[in-house]
């Protein structure tokens, strides 16, 4: 429940805490690892770890984050966290900095966490050099006939039937030998949810500990119990045009090939609702550029600032409409509420009749979502790199994330009535 005061909107008590991490490739790991630190900063846990294997394990407490949903590169931060590496050593993996030195006492996995390298990042898929790619002389010739009109040639392009010049295997191995210390998703305390997307069906799959029934109102949603963690991450991350898609076998050992988990939804904010969730940090870099004096049109910036604006215009569109959707489906059964306090309803009638309309409508009013995402005057992010591992660029990020955090929770006020206090934001 939310109540708007004079100056900042007052949420209460959460049973359980949700954390969304969109796609975006390193610039949008990094701005991920900002915003988890400024959710450190104001009060926020992150539960994380191995379930004991003899007796039971410690719920989350208050402000502690439970639940982790992580589309393409939000996927393997949502790992990280989900395993019990804490935030500063996720930060000093980032930054490359030597395994030697002392581990953070806080985490819950005591190991130094291993950097993600361009070398495993970038692995070249295998067979790439001698199949469809063909030689450059053949290239030549192509480009050649197409200057002089034979459009044809366009046909010849056989290197366009790659499936992609990477492969996603290093990352696959990376988290598999380097850093989970399981692979299994039932082996954790959090609840980690991994998105994929099926290249050869409309179909988005979620990877996870439960096999949850599709939900009714997307039955192309499915959810995966069978896939290991790495696999799920490798999936997610299979952007095509750089990465083939990645093959899991399903129960049946059939051989699925999935692509990038945000192809068909670009925040699954509903995971974590539909798990429990009852409040929920949405984390995205997809924020379109606005014009900015000292920056100038994009047109001054060449092919690559505009076909970035394209995309960005397209998820945004995508968020915008889900967040307006959801704002109308509460606005209306807060009006029936309204109007049945107002006609004498019972209660017991009126909040049988809101429990209908929250289930038809495929929406919780006790649930609140809070989207986190760069400002639209931030050229530096929407400029900044997205596959670039430099320690420099990287940090820059980091901060971008961390302040457009600390400026999103200076409008809520978040009430822990377990310890009888008010954890706030502050200035």
């Amino acid at each position: 429940m939310r109540l708007r005061t004079r100056e900042r909107i007052q949420i209460g008590h959460k049973k359980k805490i949700g954390f969304v991490c969109s796609g975006g490739a390193t610039k949008a790991g990094a701005f991920h690892l900002g915003v988890s630190l400024a959710l450190r900063e104001q009060g926020f846990k992150f539960y994380g770890g191995t379930a004991p294997q003899n007796g039971a394990a410690r719920p989350p407490g208050p402000m502690e984050i439970s639940t982790y949903v992580g589309s393409s590169a939000g996927s393997i931060i949502t790992s990280y966290l989900a395993a019990g590496y804490s935030l500063d050593n996720i930060f000093n993996s980032f930054l490359g900095r030597k395994l030697e030195e002392p581990i953070d006492p806080a985490d819950v996995f005591p190991k130094p966490l291993p950097r993600l390298t361009n070398q495993k990042m970038f692995r070249l898929r295998s067979g790439t050099t001698k199949e469809k790619m063909g030689p450059f002389a053949f290239l030549k010739k192509t480009v050649a006939g197409i200057l002089e009109g034979d459009m044809s040639a366009l046909l010849q392009l056989k290197w366009l039937k790659t499936t992609g010049i990477f492969s996603t295997t290093g990352i696959e191995e990376y988290l598999r030998e380097e850093v989970l210390p399981s692979n299994r998703f039932d082996d954790y305390l959090a609840d980690l949810f991994i998105v994929g997307t099926q290249l050869n069906h409309s179909r988005k799959v979620v990877f996870g500990k439960y096999a949850y029934q599709p939900p009714p109102w997307d039955l192309s949603c499915q959810y995966d119990n069978s896939a290991t963690i790495s696999d799920a991450c490798a999936a997610s991350t299979a952007l095509p045009g750089i990465y083939s898609p990645h093959i899991i076998k399903n129960a049946q050992g059939q051989a699925i090939h999935y692509i990038d988990g945000e192809i068909r939804d670009t925040l699954s904010t509903h995971v974590a609702i539909d798990s429990g969730a009852d409040l929920v940090f949405a984390s995205y870099t997809h924020k379109p550029y606005h014009f900015v004096k000292e920056v100038g049109s994009l047109t001054e910036h060449g092919l690559p600032g505009m076909l970035i604006q394209a995309i960005y215009l397209v998820i945004e569109q995508k968020i915008n409409s889900h967040i307006y959707t959801r704002q109308i489906h509460g606005s209306a059964i807060s009006a029936v509420a309204s109007f049945c306090r107002e006609n004498g309803v019972s209660e017991e009638h009126r909040r049988k009749i809101c429990s209908i309309l929250e289930q038809e409508l495929h929406h919780r009013m006790d649930t609140e979502v809070i989207y986190i995402h760069p400002s639209s005057s931030d050229f530096q992010t929407f400029f900044g790199e997205h596959f670039s591992l430099s320690p420099n660029k990287m940090s820059e990020v980091v901060k971008a994330g961390f302040k457009s955090c600390i400026e999103t929770l200076r409008r809520y006020e978040f009430a822990d009535h377990k310890r009888g206090i008010s954890v706030g934001t502050t200035a």
